[in-house]
């Protein structure tokens, strides 16, 4: 069987309840989707992030406080890119990578993993929790046998825009050059088990790309429809059907 290559993040609709399964086949097989572009500013907005922690660090010689939470940092690591932090599993012949936003040493040796979400963490953001969990447990199950080890915690760190009338009022904010915005820090928790959840989810991921034709879907996905009657009208247009 041909081996998978699998980001983190796509990991992670491997451990959602009740994840459609044609979906997931389609996601795997099919490169590059069609309509998948990630609004740049985000990206930028979690560079950014990475960057005022690592400076603020170097200069005064602690992580910003609202960090503390995490516990003594020790100091930060700059994250590998994803063609490095990557591993291969020989016995599910399955290589999983990623690129995580911050890697944090901790005083007692051990290693924290955080992800920034520029988002306000709200209630409804638990449905995207099972997703997020397996993102940053593959990120800790990457560490653990890539110089990083042990992982002892994983964390989400979502950044608020603060867009009310009272920040917007604020005269400081305006400049020569615009105006700036500030983001308010949540973090959250995430519960460690890489060794426990990650090589289930990539045997599950395996099991759906070895399939030779897309599975039977689920009944409530309502994404597949879409999927399949774009493919084809695409085969329509082509003589193909």
């Amino acid at each position: 069987m041909a081996a998978l290559t699998i980001s983190a993040k796509n990991l992670g609709d491997f451990a959602v309840p009740g994840a459609c399964p044609r979906c997931q086949w389609v996601k795997l097989r099919v490169k590059p989707l069609p309509y998948q572009t990630f609004p740049g500013i985000f990206s930028s907005i979690d560079v950014y992030n990475k960057r005022v922690v690592h400076q603020y660090h170097d200069r005064e010689g602690r992580m910003p406080r609202w960090l503390d939470s995490l516990g003594h940092v020790k100091g930060y690591v700059e994250p590998p890119s994803y063609r490095k932090f990557s591993f291969h599993n020989d016995d599910l012949n399955v290589t999983i990578r990623g690129a995580a936003d911050g890697i944090f040493e901790m005083a007692d040796g051990s290693y924290t993993i955080v992800d920034y979400k520029t988002s306000r963490y709200t209630p409804g953001q638990e449905r995207l929790m099972p997703i997020y969990q397996a993102q940053l447990n593959a990120y800790a199950y990457l560490g653990n046998r890539l110089g990083f080890h042990p992982v002892s915690q994983i964390a989400l760190v979502y950044m608020e825009p603060c867009t009310g009338e009272v920040a917007a009022a604020n005269p400081q904010m305006v400049n020569g050059l615009g105006f700036t915005m500030e983001l308010q820090a949540t973090i959250v928790p995430v519960d460690l088990d890489p060794e426990g959840t990650i090589p289930a989810l990539m045997a599950r991921a395996k099991e759906v790309f070895d399939m030779a034709g897309p599975p039977e879907p689920n009944k409530r996905c309502r994404e597949c429809p879409a999927v399949f009657n774009l493919a084809a009208l695409a085969g329509r247009q082509n003589g193909l059907s």
